[in-house]
């Protein structure tokens, strides 16, 4: 793998650190002034100056979610921040947000040594392919154009002819149509992109869960700390990293306006699971529904982080395979006309 990845790998994996480290200091009665100066004895120069610009800008008035923009973290972390500010638990939130961005490292850690050795062999097997069309075929061609071949060895070697430009046209089809996709998914709103992941057949379960999971997390957290339903709906409104949640909560916020109550509005949407009805629904009548929210969120974080190990699993496993049989094809292609090449002899 290049270096530019390690590079952000091991940067992510630094600030996950830092994050849970300031979340324990202010716990433990810390400004976040003095926590973040704390931190900056301990890293290089190049962080310890992002560290400068974020107490420049709480200095300046800068909310804490807005003052932290200055690291690279994903959109979904970034909100952690946020909701968990407007909560007054800013120190819950750097951990939780660090937490996550440990564990998200660690999962694409197992997956790069996972693929490291079959994509070296694929790398070997190429290699071998390249010195084959180079070598052996030639010879076997200026052979076979003195002899007669069989059929099967005939159209052996005019497959192995073909083969290339085969491969170099499925890739540049594979290539320009995942570009194009990306290009219109790119323009699309975010709900017409959510509605393709669901539309497809792998995608539509973890698509659900994921999207419950956020939701479920966030709003039984805003929810525990006193806000009205409305009030936590509007803060997903009013935040900007996540623009699906937006605009689907604007859109819950007027159903509800209507008379629709919150556990109907979510059975009917595509891109929830339909448990997360029920689960309101009940919370509602025992009047713990931030507490049954919450609850549910920590199932399916468990169920996704288990979806994601047994794919792993099937992930090495499939590449052998693929590998097994190009190394089998290359076999096969070389030593059939060998042995028709010895029997004519």
């Amino acid at each position: 793998m290049n270096t530019n990845f390690h590079d952000k790998h091991h940067s992510l994996q630094t600030t996950a650190e830092h994050f849970i480290r300031i979340g324990r200091l202010l716990k433990q009665g810390y400004p976040l002034r003095t926590a973040l100066t704390f931190i900056q004895l301990h890293v290089p120069a190049k962080i310890k100056q992002h560290y400068d610009e974020v107490l420049t800008l709480l200095e300046s008035g800068y909310p804490v979610h807005e003052a932290f923009q200055v690291f690279s973290l994903p959109p979904s972390l970034k909100s952690f921040l946020y909701f968990f500010e407007q909560q007054g638990n800013i120190a819950e939130g750097f951990i939780q947000a660090g937490s996550l961005l440990v564990k998200r490292e660690q999962t694409k850690g197992e997956l790069l040594k996972l693929l490291r050795y079959p994509i070296l062999l694929l790398w070997v097997s190429a290699m071998l392919i390249i010195l084959m069309y180079h070598f052996v075929l030639p010879h076997f061609h200026s052979f076979f154009a003195m002899v007669e071949i069989p059929r099967l060895t005939s159209l052996l070697l005019l497959t192995l002819d073909l083969l290339p430009y085969f491969l170099f046209g499925a890739v540049t089809i594979l290539l320009c149509g995942a570009f194009a996709l990306w290009m219109r998914l790119k323009q699309s709103s975010p709900a017409k992109r959510v509605r393709f992941l669901l539309s497809l057949p792998k995608g539509k379960r973890y698509v659900q869960t994921s999207i419950t999971y956020y939701f479920s997390y966030q709003l039984g957290h805003l929810l525990a700390v006193g806000l009205t339903l409305q009030q936590a709906l509007s803060l997903f409104n009013k935040q900007d990293y996540l623009p699906f949640f937006q605009q689907e909560c604007l859109e819950i916020m007027h159903q509800l306006h209507q008379g629709h109550s919150l556990a109907q509005i979510v059975q009917e949407k595509p891109y929830f699971r339909k448990e997360l009805g029920f689960v309101i629904a009940n919370g509602e009548k025992t009047g713990y529904v931030a507490h049954d929210l919450f609850h549910y969120s920590e199932m399916l974080y468990k169920e996704m982080e288990d979806a994601v190990q047994r794919l792993l699993k099937v992930i090495q496993p499939a590449l052998f395979v693929v590998v097994g049989g190009i190394i089998f094809l290359l076999f096969l292609a070389t030593m059939l006309p060998l042995f028709q090449m010895v029997g004519g002899l």
